[in-house]
This record gives C-alpha cells, sequence and structure tokens, in this order.
C-alpha cells in the first residue's frame, strides 16, 4: 500500500508540524507590524545547518502575504522578494539578482491590476551591470547601485495604500563572498529608501554564524542594521512534538493510520538531538521501514543505520567532507570520536590523549591537521579543543555507535 511520509527531509518544515521558535516568531511579527508603520526592523536567522533557519524564514513568508494568521485581527499583505546567493556572486550580479527579482515579484503581483505598473516601467528601464533585463539595446548604466536603490523606491511608493511593505528574503546568505558587497548593498537601499514618504521595506537574512562577520567585512558597520536570532536545538518536548504532528498528518491522508510506540518515538528525538533536520531525517527513514503500520525501535535503527539511511543522507548533505574528504588516518578519526562525546565543548589535549591512547607524536600530527583542515576548533588558550558544531559532534556518535554495534563509550578502539 503506498502510504504518504509526513517527514520532510529534503525541505521546509510544513505550517502544520511547525513546532517551537515561539519567542522568534513573535518577534519576527512584531517587526513585520513596525515596518508596515515605516519603521523597518531587518533581521538575521543564524545557526548551524539543519537547525531551521529556512523553514523558519519559509513560515515568517507566510505570514507576510497572509498565508497564515498571526496575532493581529489584520491578514498582512507584504509584497515579498526572494533570492539565493552563490559562493561566485559578485557586486554586479547580486544587484541583478536583486533587480531581477524585485521585477518578478512586481510582474506576479500586478497581473489583473495597474498597481504596480509605475513600478514595472521603471525596473524595465533598469539593467544592472550591463545585464539586460528587456529585449531592447541596452544603454551604459553610471551606477547600478543607484538605478535599484531607484527601483525600490518607485515600488515602496507604487504600494502605499496597497500593500503593507516589501520583504526581501535572502537564505544561505552567508554563500555569497564578502567581495559581492552583501551588507554595504543592504544598508545603502535600506537608507536610500528610509529617505522616502513610504519607508516599508524590510530585510531577512538566514546563514550559518560567519554571515556576520562576512557583513562586517562588507562594511563594517552593517551588522548594526539587523536583529540577530542565534537558532539553537529544540528542546526535547518540542522534538517530541514534531514526531507527534508528523505522524498526525500522515494519519489524516492516508487511508490506515500509523502508530508509533513511545520508545521508537523516544529513539527519534535522542538520536536527533533537537536538530529539526535530524528529526525530518531519522523520521522519514524510520517511517519508510515500518511495513505494519506500527513504527517500532527497530524500525528506527533500520532506518538509520541501513545503507542509504538517516546517518547516510546527513552524512552527504552536512558531513562527509569533513569526517571523510578531508581525513586519511583513521587514528586522526579516532579523535573525532572521543571529542563527540563532549558535543562541542572544549576538551584538553590531554583529556584526548587519555580517552585515545594514541602516542604523542601521532596526537599532535593529529591536532595539528585537524586544526589546519578547520575541522576542529582551537582555543587561544594553547592545548583546548573542539569540534565546530553540536550537529557534527551528534552525526559522529551515530556513525560511532553503528561502527561499535551499538556501543558509544568504545572510543579508543574505534
Amino acid at each position: 500500500m503506498l502510504r504518504f511520509n509526513p517527514f520532510r527531509p529534503n525541505g521546509f518544515a510544513p505550517s502544520t508540524i511547525f513546532t517551537g521558535r515561539m519567542e522568534e516568531t513573535w518577534a519576527l511579527e512584531q517587526m513585520l507590524f513596525n515596518t508596515l508603520n515605516q519603521n523597518p526592523q531587518h533581521f538575521i536567522l543564524h545557526g548551524e545547518r539543519g537547525i531551521g533557519k529556512s523553514s523558519l524564514l519559509q513560515i515568517h513568508r507566510m505570514l507576510a502575504v497572509g498565508q497564515i494568521s498571526g496575532n493581529s485581527d489584520k491578514a498582512n499583505n507584504f509584497l515579498v522578494v526572494t533570492l539565493n546567493l552563490e559562493p561566485t556572486d559578485t557586486h554586479e550580479s547580486l544587484i541583478r539578482k536583486l533587480g531581477l527579482s524585485l521585477q518578478t515579484t512586481c510582474a506576479a503581483a500586478s497581473k489583473g491590476n495597474e498597481v504596480l505598473k509605475k513600478s514595472l516601467d521603471f525596473l524595465l528601464r533598469f539593467e544592472a551591470a550591463g545585464v539586460k533585463l528587456r529585449d531592447k539595446p541596452a544603454r551604459q548604466v553610471v551606477d547600478p547601485l543607484l538605478e535599484l536603490t531607484n527601483a525600490y523606491c518607485q515600488t515602496v511608493e507604487d504600494i502605499k495604500g496597497f500593500r503593507d511593505g516589501i520583504l526581501v528574503i535572502i537564505d544561505e546568505a552567508d554563500t555569497a563572498p564578502a567581495s559581492a558587497h552583501l551588507g554595504a548593498t543592504l544598508k545603502s537601499l535600506s537608507e536610500r529608501v528610509a529617505l522616502s514618504s513610504n519607508n516599508v521595506l524590510c530585510f531577512g537574512l538566514a546563514g550559518v554564524s560567519n554571515l556576520i562577520s562576512t557583513l562586517r567585512e562588507s562594511h563594517e558597520s552593517s551588522p548594526r542594521l539587523f536583529t540577530g536570532f542565534d537558532l539553537k536545538p529544540l528542546s526535547e518536548s518540542e522534538s517530541h512534538d514534531v514526531v507527534k504532528k508528523s505522524i498526525a498528518d500522515a494519519n489524516q491522508k492516508n487511508l490506515r493510520a500509523t502508530k508509533i510506540l513511545p520508545d521508537a518515538e523516544d529513539m527519534i528525538v535522542a538520536l536527533s538531538e533537537g536538530y529539526p533536520s535530524f528529526i525530518q531525517e531519522f523520521g522519514y527513514f524510520a517511517f519508510d521501514a515500518d511495513e505494519d503500520f506500527k513504527i517500532t525501535v527497530d524500525d528506527v535503527k533500520k532506518g538509520a543505520w541501513q545503507e542509504h539511511g538517516a546517518y547516510a543522507q546527513l552524512g552527504m548533505k552536512y558531513f562527509h567532507h569533513l569526517y571523510n574528504g578531508k581525513i586519511g588516518s583513521d587514528e586522526y578519526r579516532n579523535v573525532l570520536h572521543f571529542m563527540s562525546t563532549h558535543s562541542d565543548k572544549w576538551v584538553s589535549k590531554e583529556q584526548i590523549r587519555q580517552g585515545t591512547r594514541l602516542k604523542e607524536t601521532t596526537l599532535s600530527n593529529a591536532m595539528q591537521a585537524l586544526v589546519s583542515r578547520g575541522i576542529v576548533n582551537r582555543d587561544n588558550k594553547k592545548g583546548y579543543y573542539r569540534l565546530p558544531s553540536k550537529s557534527f559532534a551528534a552525526w559522529i556518535k551515530g556513525e560511532l555507535q553503528k561502527k561499535n554495534g551499538g556501543d558509544t563509550n568504545n572510543t579508543a578502539d574505534a
């Protein structure tokens, strides 16, 4: 029997199962309210990969366009401009993407009405860094950033009385290099629109924790433009809630209901350690492994450690390049095995020596290699090291558990 699997390891968590982040969602809704009242509030969602930044950004987008309700009696009605950045982006390509994304959004919103006609006419004259946005001979652009800011200024004027404002969402904003000048560009845009009579432009960025330093490299004061939210793993109760909501979602869609046993649910939560992406991976493969509409611990184990199961998928998406691609020595991986038992906490070289029983020369070479390759962080205080993230530590422990047949304590012989 074909079954709908409610877990989404490769996409956004839908609003029906989105759980937690109450403090952040409330603060973001307040920012939208301030923006529509011409006091724009810009934000950054940052944290480890797989922590749920994109899902929270998606929920915020749905709130901004009125797809889901918030705490106001009136649904929001923002224009939402979305774009993704690439490692190869330049300042010119960033400006082009901001212009093209605004043009696409305005074109879609203007269907059936004339509200954004002026903006569209203006955008059709806009050419970013010599790249045409229309099928006519290109003209020379003296200052593409000025052209871009003029386009946004025209649009906020055109939507007055019809839309609440413009929300520009940039996911994985950390991907672009500092040379793309993201911080400086957004700062210039916000300052120019602030001089208009309808100051309702808001920026929302998401990325790993180095995003703030990337913005600062672009313009020293650009991080001051944003309010930052450092996302942490979900609590144990929130993780349980995600699993329960997912199973309930499946049972609304499938002809036959699926039950998950309490110890199986506990295992998914324990293996996930609060990471939303982990919950989705382990949940998906446990659901897929189940054959009798009753998810058990055995189903969770099978889904987690089978050849192309949850741990294999998490490794491919996040960690294999660190664990395998940059390391050729089992002794070096043994160091990671031991350090993972301390999550992302600082541990001394002496602790690592005692835990791994490696010779001094081997251990020194291992630590030097792991630090130089960006796999392990070193404290300024000589001799202390840690893994770069809790999620990496959680995944390593899962790999170790598979290797040791369920025994996560035998790190020295792993």
